[in-house]
């Protein structure tokens, strides 16, 4: 009697899963924690997951009310953001900004009153690099000190949604290759900044390779539990997890809509 009691308590007190969370509620904890909150989206080429645009849109309310009122998105030029800006409406373009879903997010902060800005490095001004790994660091490095720039600009008071591609908002850099090491625009904002970025990887289950490999692991773990959020897409923080998990980023999204779609 005396050792089923203690393994029912053992198994009371063991941890269980990390609760999955709505995106928005994600993203209103990183405005709890942060000014700066970055969401990524997958992309590859104009191939894309739709489905992490689409829940891009759907934050936006949610960060509205812990009083975000500016956009920074990788896919902006300059131009494009101060035209939107000045007439509140979105310019015809190519490439992403022709993209519906991506129409839908900048179009859903415009009306929502937002600033739009663009913070991609200027590529006529990128020097020749001998190792390619040079050039990729060149460009997270400029991401980062324009970023910085617009934080400035905004004041210690000001939030901001970063919207980014892929592994942009890694906190943390890694081997690339022939030994150069990955230094990506979050890691860069922090070291610049001072400022410790939340960071929310959506990219963790899209299907790149079109295998269905990847995040595999992470989809027979929550898979089951998706089909009741909206999108069937929801995600964690990282410290409810195992430290065994290995996890740079603040939050992760799981989805079952993992798929990159093309024109």
């Amino acid at each position: 009697m005396r050792a089923a009691l203690l393994l029912l308590l053992a198994l009371l007190a063991a941890p269980g899963e990390p609760e999955l969370r709505p995106v928005p509620d994600l993203v209103e904890i990183g405005f709890e924690r942060a000014r700066v909150v970055i969401v990524n989206e997958a992309h590859s080429g104009l191939s894309r997951s739709i489905r992490t645009r689409l829940v891009g849109a759907s934050v936006l309310p949610r960060a509205h009310a812990a009083g975000v009122r500016d956009l920074a998105a990788e896919a902006l030029s300059e131009a494009f953001a101060d035209e939107a800006n000045r007439t509140r409406r979105l310019p015809e373009d190519g490439g992403y900004l022709a993209q519906p879903e991506m129409r839908l997010l900048l179009r859903s902060a415009l009306d929502l009153g937002w600033t739009l800005h663009a913070y991609e490095a200027t590529r006529d001004e990128r020097p020749e690099h001998d190792d390619p790994m040079e050039a990729v660091n060149w460009r997270e490095r400029e991401q980062a000190r324009n970023l910085g720039a617009l934080l400035e600009r905004l004041g210690d008071g000001g939030k901001l949604l970063v919207w980014c591609g892929n592994s942009h908002l890694s906190e943390e850099g890694g081997p690339g290759p022939h030994g150069a090491r990955f230094e990506p625009m979050g890691a860069q904002l922090r070291a610049l900044t001072g400022i410790d970025p939340f960071t929310i990887d959506q990219i963790v289950t899209v299907d790149f390779e079109g295998d269905g490999r990847r995040g595999r692991t992470w989809l027979e773990r929550f898979g089951a539990e998706l089909e009741r959020f909206p999108l069937h897409t929801a995600g964690v923080l990282a410290g409810e997890l195992d430290a065994s998990d290995d996890v740079s980023e603040d939050a992760l999204v799981f989805s079952l809509d993992n798929a990159l779609t093309d024109g």
